[in-house]
């Protein structure tokens, strides 16, 4: 798969507030996936306070609107379903334009599927790495293949039947183990209507061997110039490598997100200059910056199509 590496490159900036905004809604995981580094997690788990969403989604909506929230990071959050809806629907009523999940979808029961379509949450992003029940339960520990599926599904068709709602992605994160299943996962998801979403493995701040062999200079990490994330407890860590929060400029709790990222400035710039030999330990070991971008690969018919999406944008 394709890095773009350098056209990645030419639109890294210095930006005053993030583009994209992590939420840890919840640090608990029912999977155990074999590219995660959430196995191996040591840090206390725990749920987000709604007040401290209410916190981060008012000065969100305040300063950059148009800041992709996720519901995403280290936990998988329809844990926590009842809080989830309330968070997206909050979110909305101030003024978010991007709030958006990313979830292994195992817990996407019919009942939670119709709650999350009436929510208002724009883009729903559904882990899945595999298309027969032996790769997929080999990649995604402790996932059930037909349950995943007829789950995805039933959202899938609900949202189609529908004159709006959320976009829905099906992701692929291409891995040796399953490399081989990807042209019949895109044809799959494809026919039925999805958005695939396929990209290059994280190997998660050095975690993984995500990327062998280095076969282009180093360019800035998209990564730590455009995306802040916050813990459950409200911790803020330098960079979402950093998944054990070892290194971070603060609590939300007693910060503003603008005086946080302020605080990270230093090794954004660091960045831009290339000057990596400057950075932590972390960055030297990181091949993170190498994943490239994500290619989405979308339906000829439908509210997701190629046609339907270009309309979108005008």
């Amino acid at each position: 798969m394709e890095r773009n590496l350098e056209a990645i490159s030419r639109t890294l900036t210095k930006l005053s507030f993030p583009k994209k905004f992590a939420v840890e809604l919840n640090a608990d995981c029912n999977l155990a996936c074999s590219m995660c580094h959430h196995p191996f997690m040591k840090r206390p788990k725990g749920v987000m306070p709604f007040e401290l969403w209410k916190k981060c989604a008012d000065e969100i909506a305040g300063r950059s609107p148009s800041t992709e929230c996720w519901f995403s990071f280290c936990g998988e959050p329809l844990l926590e379903p009842d809080l989830l809806v309330r968070m997206i629907e909050y979110g909305k009523a101030v003024g978010l334009e991007s709030v958006n999940i990313n979830t292994n979808g195992m817990l996407l029961t019919r009942a939670v599927s119709d709650r999350l379509l009436k929510s208002g949450v724009d883009l729903i992003v559904i882990g899945i790495d595999g298309f027969s029940a032996e790769v997929y339960e080999r990649v995604r520990v402790n996932g059930t293949r037909d349950i995943l599926y007829r789950n995805v599904e039933y959202l899938l068709q609900q949202r189609l039947e529908r004159d709006g709602g959320p976009e829905i992605q099906v992701q692929f994160i291409e891995m040796e183990e399953n490399a081989h299943e990807l042209d019949t996962f895109v044809r799959y998801w494809l026919d039925r209507g999805a958005v695939v979403k396929a990209r290059n493995m994280l190997s998660w701040g050095g975690t993984f061997e995500a990327v062998k062999t280095v076969a282009q200079d180093r360019i800035a990490c998209p990564w730590a110039l455009t995306m802040m994330h916050v813990f459950w407890d409200g911790r803020v860590p330098r960079c979402p490598g950093d998944t054990e929060g070892e290194e971070g400029p603060g609590n939300v709790w007693h910060a503003s997100l603008a005086d946080l990222w302020a605080g990270m400035e230093h090794y954004r710039e660091l960045h831009l200059q290339h000057r990596f030999d400057e950075l932590p330990d972390r960055c030297t070991e990181c091949t993170d910056w190498m994943t490239g971008s994500a290619e989405r690969l979308r339906p000829e018919y439908g509210p997701f199509s190629e046609v339907a999406s270009a309309a979108t944008l005008v």
